[in-house]
Protein backbone atom coordinates (compact mmCIF):
# COMPACT_ATOMS: atom_id res chain seq x y z
CA UNK A 1 0.00 0.00 0.00
CA UNK A 2 1.37 3.37 -0.99
CA UNK A 3 1.86 5.85 1.85
CA UNK A 4 1.86 9.56 1.19
CA UNK A 5 3.90 12.16 3.05
CA UNK A 6 1.92 14.26 5.47
CA UNK A 7 3.36 17.39 7.01
CA UNK A 8 3.77 17.28 10.77
CA UNK A 9 1.03 19.13 12.55
CA UNK A 10 2.31 22.23 14.26
CA UNK A 11 0.90 23.62 17.43
CA UNK A 12 -1.30 26.65 17.01
CA UNK A 13 0.24 30.05 17.67
CA UNK A 14 -0.29 30.98 21.32
CA UNK A 15 -3.02 33.49 22.02
CA UNK A 16 -2.61 36.62 24.08
CA UNK A 17 -3.89 36.36 27.65
CA UNK A 18 -4.60 39.05 30.21
CA UNK A 19 -2.59 38.91 33.45
CA UNK A 20 -1.70 40.98 36.51
CA UNK A 21 1.93 40.93 37.62
CA UNK A 22 2.34 39.71 41.22
CA UNK A 23 6.10 39.97 41.86
CA UNK A 24 9.58 40.01 40.34
CA UNK A 25 11.89 37.02 40.00
CA UNK A 26 15.66 36.96 40.50
CA UNK A 27 16.18 38.23 36.93
CA UNK A 28 13.83 41.17 37.38
CA UNK A 29 11.09 39.60 35.25
CA UNK A 30 7.45 39.98 36.16
CA UNK A 31 5.85 36.87 37.66
CA UNK A 32 2.21 36.29 36.65
CA UNK A 33 -0.16 33.42 37.39
CA UNK A 34 -3.04 32.41 35.19
CA UNK A 35 -5.11 29.19 35.10
CA UNK A 36 -2.59 27.23 37.16
CA UNK A 37 0.40 28.32 35.09
CA UNK A 38 3.24 30.75 35.89
CA UNK A 39 4.52 33.23 33.31
CA UNK A 40 7.84 35.10 33.46
CA UNK A 41 7.49 38.38 31.60
CA UNK A 42 10.26 40.87 30.85
CA UNK A 43 9.50 44.57 31.30
CA UNK A 44 6.46 44.03 33.54
CA UNK A 45 6.21 45.30 37.12
CA UNK A 46 4.18 44.16 40.15
CA UNK A 47 0.69 45.66 40.03
CA UNK A 48 0.73 46.17 36.26
CA UNK A 49 -1.92 44.64 34.03
CA UNK A 50 -1.12 43.59 30.49
CA UNK A 51 -1.84 41.26 27.62
CA UNK A 52 1.02 38.81 27.18
CA UNK A 53 1.91 36.23 24.55
CA UNK A 54 3.55 33.02 25.84
CA UNK A 55 6.69 31.92 24.03
CA UNK A 56 6.16 29.32 21.34
CA UNK A 57 7.23 25.82 22.32
CA UNK A 58 9.36 23.83 19.87
CA UNK A 59 7.37 20.78 20.84
CA UNK A 60 4.29 19.69 18.92
CA UNK A 61 0.87 20.04 20.50
CA UNK A 62 0.01 17.41 23.06
CA UNK A 63 3.60 16.63 24.02
CA UNK A 64 4.82 16.60 27.61
CA UNK A 65 6.82 19.78 27.00
CA UNK A 66 3.70 21.66 25.95
CA UNK A 67 2.16 20.94 29.36
CA UNK A 68 4.85 22.71 31.38
CA UNK A 69 3.56 24.65 34.37
CA UNK A 70 5.68 27.70 33.56
CA UNK A 71 6.60 29.67 30.47
CA UNK A 72 8.32 32.84 29.32
CA UNK A 73 6.12 35.47 27.74
CA UNK A 74 6.30 38.93 26.18
CA UNK A 75 3.99 41.90 26.60
CA UNK A 76 1.78 42.58 23.59
CA UNK A 77 -0.12 45.46 25.21
CA UNK A 78 0.03 47.32 28.51
CA UNK A 79 -3.44 47.76 30.00
CA UNK A 80 -2.39 49.44 33.24
CA UNK A 81 1.06 50.59 34.44
CA UNK A 82 2.18 51.77 37.85
CA UNK A 83 3.41 55.32 38.66
CA UNK A 84 6.85 54.12 39.79
CA UNK A 85 7.72 52.71 36.37
CA UNK A 86 10.80 54.63 35.25
CA UNK A 87 10.85 56.54 31.99
CA UNK A 88 13.41 55.43 29.42
CA UNK A 89 16.59 57.48 29.79
CA UNK A 90 18.66 55.82 27.05
CA UNK A 91 17.49 56.29 23.43
CA UNK A 92 18.96 52.90 22.52
CA UNK A 93 17.22 50.95 25.28
CA UNK A 94 14.75 49.19 22.98
CA UNK A 95 17.52 48.11 20.60
CA UNK A 96 20.59 47.48 22.75
CA UNK A 97 19.15 45.51 25.65
CA UNK A 98 22.26 46.06 27.75
CA UNK A 99 20.17 47.52 30.61
CA UNK A 100 17.11 45.24 30.78
CA UNK A 101 16.10 46.53 34.23
CA UNK A 102 16.32 50.25 33.48
CA UNK A 103 12.54 50.58 33.95
CA UNK A 104 12.77 49.40 37.59
CA UNK A 105 13.76 51.59 40.53
CA UNK A 106 17.33 50.51 41.48
CA UNK A 107 16.45 49.51 45.04
CA UNK A 108 13.42 47.50 43.87
CA UNK A 109 15.49 45.65 41.27
CA UNK A 110 18.24 44.92 43.79
CA UNK A 111 15.75 43.66 46.37
CA UNK A 112 14.19 41.30 43.81
CA UNK A 113 17.60 39.82 43.03
CA UNK A 114 18.43 39.44 46.73
CA UNK A 115 15.12 37.70 47.44
CA UNK A 116 15.81 35.35 44.53
CA UNK A 117 19.25 34.52 45.91
CA UNK A 118 17.76 33.90 49.37
CA UNK A 119 15.31 31.38 47.89
CA UNK A 120 18.07 29.55 46.03
CA UNK A 121 20.29 29.39 49.11
CA UNK A 122 17.37 28.26 51.28
CA UNK A 123 16.75 25.39 48.88
CA UNK A 124 20.46 24.52 48.99
CA UNK A 125 20.46 24.54 52.79
CA UNK A 126 17.45 22.24 52.93
CA UNK A 127 18.95 19.85 50.39
CA UNK A 128 22.39 19.92 51.98
CA UNK A 129 20.98 19.39 55.45
CA UNK A 130 19.03 16.35 54.28
CA UNK A 131 22.15 14.90 52.67
CA UNK A 132 24.33 15.57 55.71
CA UNK A 133 21.83 14.28 58.26
CA UNK A 134 20.42 11.46 56.10
CA UNK A 135 16.64 11.10 56.21
CA UNK A 136 16.42 7.51 55.10
CA UNK A 137 13.70 5.59 56.90
CA UNK A 138 14.86 3.65 59.89
CA UNK A 139 15.58 -0.02 59.26
CA UNK A 140 15.36 -0.87 62.97
CA UNK A 141 13.51 -4.11 63.62
CA UNK A 142 12.89 -3.47 67.27
CA UNK A 143 13.84 -5.86 70.07
CA UNK A 144 11.79 -8.57 71.68
CA UNK A 145 12.22 -11.87 73.55
CA UNK A 146 9.34 -13.32 71.62
CA UNK A 147 9.84 -15.86 68.84
CA UNK A 148 11.12 -14.93 65.40
CA UNK A 149 7.75 -15.35 63.71
CA UNK A 150 5.76 -13.64 66.44
CA UNK A 151 3.13 -11.23 65.19
CA UNK A 152 3.49 -9.23 68.40
CA UNK A 153 7.22 -8.84 67.76
CA UNK A 154 6.59 -7.53 64.25
CA UNK A 155 4.08 -4.96 65.55
CA UNK A 156 6.52 -3.80 68.25
CA UNK A 157 9.32 -3.46 65.69
CA UNK A 158 7.16 -1.35 63.39
CA UNK A 159 6.13 0.95 66.25
CA UNK A 160 9.75 1.41 67.35
CA UNK A 161 10.82 2.23 63.77
CA UNK A 162 7.96 4.70 63.36
CA UNK A 163 8.83 6.43 66.64
CA UNK A 164 12.49 6.78 65.62
CA UNK A 165 11.57 8.08 62.18
CA UNK A 166 9.12 10.58 63.62
CA UNK A 167 11.70 11.93 66.07
CA UNK A 168 14.31 12.07 63.30
CA UNK A 169 12.01 13.91 60.91
CA UNK A 170 11.09 16.42 63.61
CA UNK A 171 14.77 17.05 64.32
CA UNK A 172 15.52 17.57 60.64
CA UNK A 173 12.55 19.89 60.16
CA UNK A 174 13.75 22.04 63.03
CA UNK A 175 17.30 22.13 61.67
CA UNK A 176 16.06 22.97 58.17
CA UNK A 177 13.70 25.69 59.40
CA UNK A 178 16.48 27.31 61.40
CA UNK A 179 18.87 27.18 58.45
CA UNK A 180 16.24 28.59 56.06
CA UNK A 181 15.53 31.45 58.47
CA UNK A 182 19.24 32.29 58.46
CA UNK A 183 19.21 32.56 54.64
CA UNK A 184 16.25 34.93 54.55
CA UNK A 185 18.36 38.11 54.68
CA UNK A 186 21.98 38.78 53.68
CA UNK A 187 24.41 39.93 56.33
CA UNK A 188 25.42 42.82 54.08
CA UNK A 189 24.50 44.53 50.79
CA UNK A 190 27.10 46.56 48.88
CA UNK A 191 25.39 49.01 46.53
CA UNK A 192 26.65 50.84 43.46
CA UNK A 193 25.69 53.89 41.38
CA UNK A 194 23.67 52.64 38.42
CA UNK A 195 25.54 54.67 35.79
CA UNK A 196 29.17 55.40 34.96
CA UNK A 197 30.45 52.25 36.67
CA UNK A 198 31.49 49.93 33.84
CA UNK A 199 35.25 50.15 33.30
CA UNK A 200 35.57 47.18 30.93
CA UNK A 201 33.56 46.46 27.79
CA UNK A 202 33.72 44.79 24.38
CA UNK A 203 32.60 46.61 21.24
CA UNK A 204 31.43 44.68 18.19
CA UNK A 205 32.14 45.93 14.67
CA UNK A 206 29.96 45.98 11.55
CA UNK A 207 30.66 47.18 8.01
CA UNK A 208 27.93 49.23 6.34
CA UNK A 209 28.42 50.78 2.89
CA UNK A 210 32.18 50.74 3.28
CA UNK A 211 32.19 52.27 6.77
CA UNK A 212 32.87 50.47 10.04
CA UNK A 213 30.53 51.00 12.99
CA UNK A 214 31.25 50.19 16.65
CA UNK A 215 28.58 49.24 19.14
CA UNK A 216 26.89 46.51 21.17
CA UNK A 217 24.90 43.48 20.08
CA UNK A 218 21.15 43.88 20.25
CA UNK A 219 18.97 42.15 22.80
CA UNK A 220 18.70 38.44 21.91
CA UNK A 221 20.02 39.13 18.38
CA UNK A 222 23.35 39.39 16.60
CA UNK A 223 22.43 42.76 15.09
CA UNK A 224 24.86 45.53 15.96
CA UNK A 225 23.54 48.70 17.59
CA UNK A 226 25.96 51.60 16.88
CA UNK A 227 26.85 53.43 20.10
CA UNK A 228 28.33 56.91 20.47
CA UNK A 229 27.72 57.16 24.23
CA UNK A 230 26.61 54.72 26.94
CA UNK A 231 25.22 55.66 30.37
CA UNK A 232 26.83 52.76 32.21
CA UNK A 233 30.35 53.20 30.78
CA UNK A 234 32.93 55.28 32.60
CA UNK A 235 33.58 58.80 31.36
CA UNK A 236 36.97 57.93 29.89
CA UNK A 237 35.57 54.93 27.99
CA UNK A 238 32.79 57.06 26.52
CA UNK A 239 35.30 59.70 25.42
CA UNK A 240 37.09 57.10 23.28
CA UNK A 241 34.10 55.76 21.33
CA UNK A 242 34.15 58.30 18.49
CA UNK A 243 37.98 58.48 18.19
CA UNK A 244 38.07 54.67 18.03
CA UNK A 245 35.50 54.63 15.25
CA UNK A 246 37.63 57.08 13.27
CA UNK A 247 40.76 55.02 13.97
CA UNK A 248 39.24 51.74 12.75
CA UNK A 249 37.92 53.40 9.59
CA UNK A 250 41.40 54.76 8.82
CA UNK A 251 43.06 51.34 9.02
CA UNK A 252 44.00 49.49 5.85
CA UNK A 253 43.11 46.24 7.61
CA UNK A 254 39.84 47.48 9.09
CA UNK A 255 37.98 44.42 7.78
CA UNK A 256 40.33 42.23 9.82
CA UNK A 257 39.29 43.85 13.13
CA UNK A 258 37.06 41.36 14.95
CA UNK A 259 36.18 43.49 17.98
CA UNK A 260 37.55 46.23 20.22
CA UNK A 261 37.87 46.08 24.02
CA UNK A 262 38.24 48.93 26.50
CA UNK A 263 39.67 48.79 30.01
CA UNK A 264 39.54 51.96 32.10
CA UNK A 265 42.12 51.04 34.72
CA UNK A 266 43.21 52.98 37.77
CA UNK A 267 46.10 54.16 35.59
CA UNK A 268 45.63 54.67 31.86
CA UNK A 269 42.84 53.36 29.63
CA UNK A 270 43.64 50.20 27.68
CA UNK A 271 42.50 49.57 24.09
CA UNK A 272 42.66 46.08 22.56
CA UNK A 273 41.95 45.21 18.91
CA UNK A 274 41.27 41.57 18.07
CA UNK A 275 42.66 40.93 14.58
CA UNK A 276 41.86 38.01 12.27
CA UNK A 277 45.16 38.62 10.44
CA UNK A 278 48.53 39.93 11.56
CA UNK A 279 48.63 43.72 11.81
CA UNK A 280 50.48 45.49 8.99
CA UNK A 281 53.37 47.87 9.61
CA UNK A 282 51.27 50.80 8.41
CA UNK A 283 48.40 50.01 10.77
CA UNK A 284 50.87 49.49 13.62
CA UNK A 285 52.05 53.05 13.09
CA UNK A 286 48.44 54.29 13.06
CA UNK A 287 47.75 52.58 16.39
CA UNK A 288 50.97 53.89 17.88
CA UNK A 289 50.07 57.44 16.86
CA UNK A 290 46.56 56.97 18.28
CA UNK A 291 47.93 55.70 21.62
CA UNK A 292 50.36 58.61 21.91
CA UNK A 293 47.71 61.20 21.06
CA UNK A 294 45.02 59.78 23.36
CA UNK A 295 47.54 58.67 26.02
CA UNK A 296 46.11 55.17 26.16
CA UNK A 297 47.75 51.74 26.18
CA UNK A 298 47.14 50.00 22.84
CA UNK A 299 47.64 46.33 22.05
CA UNK A 300 46.46 43.80 19.49
CA UNK A 301 45.57 40.12 19.64
CA UNK A 302 46.78 38.65 16.36
CA UNK A 303 47.73 35.32 14.78
CA UNK A 304 51.39 34.48 15.26
CA UNK A 305 53.36 31.64 13.65
CA UNK A 306 55.81 29.93 15.98
CA UNK A 307 59.14 28.31 15.02
CA UNK A 308 57.47 24.91 14.62
CA UNK A 309 55.00 26.45 12.15
CA UNK A 310 52.06 26.16 14.54
CA UNK A 311 49.86 29.24 14.73
CA UNK A 312 48.78 30.80 18.01
CA UNK A 313 47.14 34.05 19.05
CA UNK A 314 49.35 36.42 21.00
CA UNK A 315 48.93 39.86 22.47
CA UNK A 316 51.36 42.51 21.24
CA UNK A 317 51.69 45.90 22.90
CA UNK A 318 51.79 48.69 20.32
CA UNK A 319 51.97 51.68 22.66
CA UNK A 320 52.23 51.98 26.42
CA UNK A 321 51.99 55.30 28.22
CA UNK A 322 54.54 54.20 30.84
CA UNK A 323 57.14 52.58 28.56
CA UNK A 324 56.98 54.32 25.18
CA UNK A 325 60.51 53.29 24.26
CA UNK A 326 59.73 49.58 24.51
CA UNK A 327 56.38 50.08 22.82
CA UNK A 328 57.97 51.91 19.92
CA UNK A 329 59.70 48.68 18.98
CA UNK A 330 56.24 47.03 18.79
CA UNK A 331 57.44 43.79 20.32
CA UNK A 332 55.52 41.36 22.51
CA UNK A 333 55.69 41.88 26.26
CA UNK A 334 58.18 39.53 27.95
CA UNK A 335 56.34 38.36 31.05
CA UNK A 336 59.30 36.29 32.23
CA UNK A 337 60.88 39.53 33.44
CA UNK A 338 58.86 41.06 36.33
CA UNK A 339 59.99 44.55 35.39
CA UNK A 340 58.55 44.17 31.87
CA UNK A 341 54.96 44.09 33.09
CA UNK A 342 55.15 47.57 34.62
CA UNK A 343 52.79 49.65 32.54
CA UNK A 344 50.52 52.64 32.50
CA UNK A 345 47.73 50.09 32.86
CA UNK A 346 47.09 48.84 36.40
CA UNK A 347 44.26 48.21 38.86
CA UNK A 348 44.27 48.69 42.61
CA UNK A 349 43.41 45.85 44.97
CA UNK A 350 43.38 47.11 48.56
CA UNK A 351 47.00 48.23 49.09
CA UNK A 352 48.37 46.40 46.03
CA UNK A 353 49.01 47.74 42.53
CA UNK A 354 48.32 45.07 39.90
CA UNK A 355 49.79 45.74 36.45
CA UNK A 356 47.83 44.24 33.58
CA UNK A 357 47.33 44.38 29.82
CA UNK A 358 44.30 45.52 27.79
CA UNK A 359 43.25 41.86 27.42
CA UNK A 360 43.35 41.10 31.16
CA UNK A 361 40.17 40.18 32.99
CA UNK A 362 39.28 42.58 35.80
CA UNK A 363 36.02 43.11 37.68
CA UNK A 364 33.97 45.66 35.71
CA UNK A 365 32.89 47.72 38.73
CA UNK A 366 35.96 49.18 40.45
CA UNK A 367 34.23 50.55 43.57
CA UNK A 368 32.29 47.34 44.24
CA UNK A 369 35.41 45.27 43.63
CA UNK A 370 37.22 47.22 46.36
CA UNK A 371 34.30 46.54 48.72
CA UNK A 372 34.45 42.86 47.79
CA UNK A 373 38.19 42.68 48.57
CA UNK A 374 37.60 44.33 51.96
CA UNK A 375 34.87 41.79 52.77
CA UNK A 376 37.13 38.88 51.83
CA UNK A 377 39.99 40.26 53.94
CA UNK A 378 37.60 40.66 56.86
CA UNK A 379 36.57 36.99 56.60
CA UNK A 380 40.06 35.59 56.00
CA UNK A 381 41.73 37.66 58.73
CA UNK A 382 45.24 37.24 57.23
CA UNK A 383 48.12 36.62 59.64
CA UNK A 384 51.55 35.02 59.79
CA UNK A 385 51.45 31.22 59.74
CA UNK A 386 48.07 31.06 57.97
CA UNK A 387 47.89 29.12 54.69
CA UNK A 388 45.33 30.31 52.13
CA UNK A 389 44.37 28.73 48.80
CA UNK A 390 42.88 31.06 46.15
CA UNK A 391 41.14 29.12 43.37
CA UNK A 392 40.37 30.89 40.06
CA UNK A 393 42.82 33.53 41.27
CA UNK A 394 43.25 35.53 38.04
CA UNK A 395 45.70 38.42 38.44
CA UNK A 396 45.66 38.03 42.24
CA UNK A 397 42.70 40.29 43.05
CA UNK A 398 42.28 38.58 46.44
CA UNK A 399 45.53 36.63 46.77
CA UNK A 400 47.95 39.57 46.65
CA UNK A 401 46.23 41.68 49.37
CA UNK A 402 45.92 38.56 51.56
CA UNK A 403 49.62 37.73 51.09
CA UNK A 404 50.70 41.31 51.72
CA UNK A 405 48.75 41.22 55.00
CA UNK A 406 50.87 38.27 56.20
CA UNK A 407 49.33 34.98 55.06
CA UNK A 408 51.03 32.42 52.84
CA UNK A 409 48.93 32.22 49.67
CA UNK A 410 48.79 29.79 46.74
CA UNK A 411 46.80 30.98 43.71
CA UNK A 412 45.49 28.76 40.91
CA UNK A 413 44.18 29.81 37.49
CA UNK A 414 43.83 28.24 34.04
CA UNK A 415 45.14 31.28 32.10
CA UNK A 416 48.94 31.11 31.98
CA UNK A 417 49.30 34.82 31.16
CA UNK A 418 47.34 35.74 34.29
CA UNK A 419 49.50 33.40 36.40
CA UNK A 420 52.72 34.90 35.02
CA UNK A 421 51.48 38.40 35.72
CA UNK A 422 50.28 37.45 39.22
CA UNK A 423 53.72 36.08 40.12
CA UNK A 424 55.43 39.15 38.68
CA UNK A 425 53.03 41.53 40.45
CA UNK A 426 53.73 39.79 43.77
CA UNK A 427 57.41 40.72 43.39
CA UNK A 428 56.61 44.27 42.33
CA UNK A 429 54.42 44.70 45.42
CA UNK A 430 57.23 43.61 47.72
CA UNK A 431 55.70 40.22 48.50
CA UNK A 432 58.26 37.47 49.11
CA UNK A 433 58.32 34.52 46.72
CA UNK A 434 57.39 32.06 49.47
CA UNK A 435 54.51 34.33 50.54
CA UNK A 436 52.54 34.24 47.29
CA UNK A 437 52.90 31.62 44.56
CA UNK A 438 50.68 31.12 41.52
CA UNK A 439 50.28 27.98 39.41
CA UNK A 440 48.48 27.04 36.20
CA UNK A 441 45.75 24.39 36.46
CA UNK A 442 42.41 23.64 34.83
CA UNK A 443 40.08 23.27 37.80
CA UNK A 444 37.48 21.48 35.66
CA UNK A 445 39.95 18.70 34.81
CA UNK A 446 41.93 16.30 37.08
CA UNK A 447 44.25 18.42 39.20
CA UNK A 448 44.26 16.60 42.53
CA UNK A 449 47.71 15.01 41.99
CA UNK A 450 49.48 18.37 41.74
CA UNK A 451 51.70 19.24 44.71
CA UNK A 452 49.73 22.32 45.77
CA UNK A 453 46.49 20.29 45.85
CA UNK A 454 47.93 17.87 48.42
CA UNK A 455 48.68 20.57 50.98
CA UNK A 456 46.46 21.55 53.89
CA UNK A 457 44.97 25.06 54.00
CA UNK A 458 43.35 27.08 56.76
CA UNK A 459 41.12 29.07 54.40
CA UNK A 460 40.10 28.63 50.76
CA UNK A 461 38.88 31.56 48.66
CA UNK A 462 37.28 30.81 45.29
CA UNK A 463 35.83 33.08 42.62
CA UNK A 464 34.81 30.87 39.66
CA UNK A 465 33.24 31.91 36.37
CA UNK A 466 29.57 31.57 35.53
CA UNK A 467 29.77 27.77 35.31
CA UNK A 468 30.61 27.56 39.00
CA UNK A 469 33.16 25.26 40.64
CA UNK A 470 31.66 21.78 40.62
CA UNK A 471 34.91 19.82 40.49
CA UNK A 472 36.77 22.21 42.80
CA UNK A 473 33.98 21.95 45.36
CA UNK A 474 34.21 18.15 45.16
CA UNK A 475 37.93 18.50 45.98
CA UNK A 476 37.16 20.80 48.93
CA UNK A 477 34.55 18.34 50.22
CA UNK A 478 37.36 15.80 50.62
CA UNK A 479 40.15 18.12 51.81
CA UNK A 480 37.83 19.80 54.35
CA UNK A 481 39.54 23.17 55.02
CA UNK A 482 38.14 24.84 58.17
CA UNK A 483 36.83 27.88 56.27
CA UNK A 484 35.70 28.58 52.69
CA UNK A 485 34.86 31.98 51.20
CA UNK A 486 33.00 31.62 47.89
CA UNK A 487 32.41 34.51 45.47
CA UNK A 488 29.97 33.93 42.64
CA UNK A 489 28.46 35.89 39.75
CA UNK A 490 25.93 33.11 39.09
CA UNK A 491 23.65 32.36 42.08
CA UNK A 492 22.23 29.25 40.38
CA UNK A 493 25.67 27.65 40.05
CA UNK A 494 26.54 28.84 43.55
CA UNK A 495 23.42 27.20 44.97
CA UNK A 496 24.42 23.88 43.39
CA UNK A 497 27.95 24.15 44.82
CA UNK A 498 26.58 25.15 48.22
CA UNK A 499 24.46 21.99 48.39
CA UNK A 500 27.55 19.86 47.84
CA UNK A 501 29.50 21.61 50.59
CA UNK A 502 26.58 21.44 53.01
CA UNK A 503 26.29 17.74 52.29
CA UNK A 504 29.95 17.44 53.36
CA UNK A 505 29.06 18.87 56.79
CA UNK A 506 29.84 22.52 56.11
CA UNK A 507 27.65 25.25 57.53
CA UNK A 508 26.85 28.60 55.95
CA UNK A 509 28.01 31.22 58.44
CA UNK A 510 26.84 34.21 56.39
CA UNK A 511 26.17 35.48 52.91
CA UNK A 512 26.03 38.89 51.29
CA UNK A 513 25.33 40.63 48.00
CA UNK A 514 27.29 43.01 45.79
CA UNK A 515 25.38 45.11 43.24
CA UNK A 516 28.21 44.69 40.74
CA UNK A 517 25.97 45.05 37.66
CA UNK A 518 23.18 47.64 38.17
CA UNK A 519 20.40 47.73 35.55
CA UNK A 520 21.07 44.11 34.64
CA UNK A 521 19.75 40.78 35.89
CA UNK A 522 23.17 39.83 37.30
CA UNK A 523 24.32 39.99 40.91
CA UNK A 524 27.51 38.99 42.73
CA UNK A 525 27.29 37.14 46.04
CA UNK A 526 29.67 35.97 48.76
CA UNK A 527 28.98 32.89 50.88
CA UNK A 528 31.10 31.98 53.92
CA UNK A 529 31.29 28.35 55.10
CA UNK A 530 32.78 26.73 58.19
CA UNK A 531 33.40 23.01 58.62
CA UNK A 532 31.36 21.30 61.33
CA UNK A 533 33.31 18.34 62.74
Amino acid sequence: MVSFYQAEKKSAAPKAIEVVCESLDIMGRGVCKKDGKIYFVEDLLPGERARIVPSVSNAIAGSIASKDKSSDAVVSKYLETIPTRRAQSCPLQDQCGGCPLEHIEPEVALQAKIEGVAKLLTKSVLQGTLEAKSTKASTAQGSSKLGRGSTIKQVLAQKQAQAKNKARQKELQELSAAAAAQMAQPSFIERSPETGYRRACRLAIRADHGKMHLGFRGAKTQALVPVTACEVLTERNNALLEPLKALVNSMAGRKEVGHVELLDSDGAVGVLLRMTKALSAGDSELLRTFGKKQQVVVSVLEPFKQLDDTEVVRERVIFDTAVPAAAAAATAVDDSDPESIESGLFVKAHDCKIYCSPSSFVQVNSAVNQSMIERVLSEVQPHAGQKVLDLFSGLGNFALPIAKAGSEVVGIDIVSDMVRRANANAALNGIAENQARFFVADLEEPFESQIWAKSKYDVVVLDPGRMGAKRAVGYLSKMLPPKIVMISCNPLAAARDCSQLLGAHYKIESWGAFDMFPRTSHIEIMVVFSYQK
